[in-house]
């Protein structure tokens, strides 16, 4: 106990408590509770946090000025490399300059129009090719959705340059969204022979040909259009002061990997073809892809914005939604196609196509199993497979049974070697029922 001066007041440290902690006496704090400085911390990170955007706000500012700046330089040189040229050999051209650590790609296009033209003459209303229209677009990675640096002049051609007695081929190039295409190449042969890219409207416009009859092909590295066709062509015929048109759907290809399956186990026949669906494809809107193995690689496909709807077997009442012949009706009224395969631009998207799974058991005529029996199953010709389908569906075990898969639609059920005790039973595979019966066969 101590005496705490004159008014005698005395502290006892054994029965009353010091001063707080973290403070020096009553009257103060010498230092930050914990909770104190998690909050001036956050509270700092906040400001810091602050101070960053803004400091990075300012460097891309700077960055894409700098960006912008070098690309205007770029675009007047290759402006004047143009005016220099000789006026004739002009063509379409892409180059890449670094300039620092920047790669720029330097873009030249060239389109015919007429004077005081409004729209492309690909556009079909573009007129008469008077003026050569040449646009310069320059761009650089990372432009964090800076537009491109653009410069656009126009060039008349020298008197005589040209022979008036000719004509010219517009060729518009689509992708699989009706936009424009650009650098998709482009070549006429015929009496001349020319190539060039598409420019960004998607146009590649060959003025002053000869005249007579011309090819117009496609011919893009990974490309193709609707019907599956790396390099499709058009035939056009030029004659004196006209314009010719021709149009392409073209994208980049994709693949659709496909693993046949039966819905409810057995062994699938490796013959068995896949069918494919889309209103693209000319003129039914479907297309057959033969094949074996179980596993199938589908490539060279547009990439349909729609998808594909895909099945198993090549005669008309496989699809779900086949048409008999002569406008009588649907083989399965009721029945709807799986859901479509997604198809992404040149990538490879895969799914599962399942079978009918059929049960089968060989007996002969004294009802004894009939082991080791090789099932086949035929399909009538129809207006689809012209004549008829034909699969071994494997080999019965030791009591007579096989599970196996099939297409939708009638088969006919046989064993190899061996005759029917009457007829060969059939099996009716229905998409508006879960489960086919099982099929018995009778053998002598």
């Amino acid at each position: 106990m101590r005496d705490h001066g004159e008014a005698g007041i005395q502290f006892d440290p054994a029965t009353e408590p010091g001063p707080p902690v973290g403070r020096a006496g009553p009257l103060g704090f010498s230092g930050f509770t914990i909770l104190e400085l998690v909050i001036a911390i956050s509270l700092f990170a906040v400001m810091m946090l602050g101070i960053a955007a803004t400091v990075d706000s300012g460097l891309n500012l700077t960055r894409n000025n700098r960006n912008r700046s070098v690309a205007a330089n770029l675009a007047a040189e290759e402006m004047d490399l143009v005016r220099s040229s000789d006026f004739i050999a002009l063509a379409p051209a892409s180059s890449t300059q670094a300039v620092g650590d920047v790669p720029y790609t330097v873009n030249r296009e060239l389109t015919w129009v007429a004077k005081g033209a409004s729209s492309g003459p690909c556009d079909g209303s573009g007129g008469s090719p008077q003026v050569l229209r040449v646009r310069v677009s320059v761009t650089w990675p990372e432009m964090r959705g800076v537009n491109p640096v653009v410069s656009d002049s126009v060039l008349t051609p020298p008197v005589g340059a040209y022979d008036p007695n000719t004509g010219h081929v517009a060729v518009k190039v689509l992708d699989r969204d009706a936009l424009p295409s650009f650098g998709s190449t482009v070549t006429v042969s015929g009496p001349e022979t020319r190539t060039m890219p598409t420019n960004s409207d998607g146009c590649a416009f060959f003025a002053y040909l000869t005249p007579g009859t011309y090819t117009v092909s496609m011919s893009t590295a990974g490309y193709v259009d609707r019907q599956g066709s790396p390099s499709p062509s058009q035939v056009v015929g030029v004659s004196i002061g006209v314009t010719s048109s021709a149009e392409f759907d073209y994208d980049r290809a994709s693949t659709l990997e496909v693993t046949l399956t039966a819905d409810a186990g057995g062994t699938v026949p490796d013959d068995i073809p896949v069918v494919l669906g889309n209103t693209i494809f000319l003129p039914v809107g479907t297309k057959v892809y033969a094949g074996s193995g179980i596993t199938r690689t589908l490539a060279n496909l547009f990439p349909a914005s729609d998808g594909y709807q895909a099945w198993a077997g090549g005669c008309a009442d496989a699809d779900p939604e086949g048409e008999m012949s002569g406008g009588a009706g649907a083989y399965w009224p009721g029945a709807t196609r799986a859901a479509a395969f997604a198809m992404a631009r040149g990538e490879t998207t895969a799914g599962v196509v399942a079978l009918r799974s059929l049960s089968v058991t060989v007996r002969d005529q004294l009802g004894a199993d009939v082991a080791g029996a090789t099932v086949v199953a035929t399909h009538s010709p129809d207006q689809v497979c012209e004549t008829g389908a034909t699969h071994t569906l494997g080999v019965t075990d030791s009591e007579g049974e096989l599970q196996s898969a099939l297409p939708y639609g009638t088969w006919e059920i046989s064993v190899t070697g061996r005759s029917a005790m009457s007829v060969w039973p059939t099996a009716s595979l229905d998409p508006t029922t879960p489960t086919s019966p099982p099929v018995e066969v009778i053998v002598q």
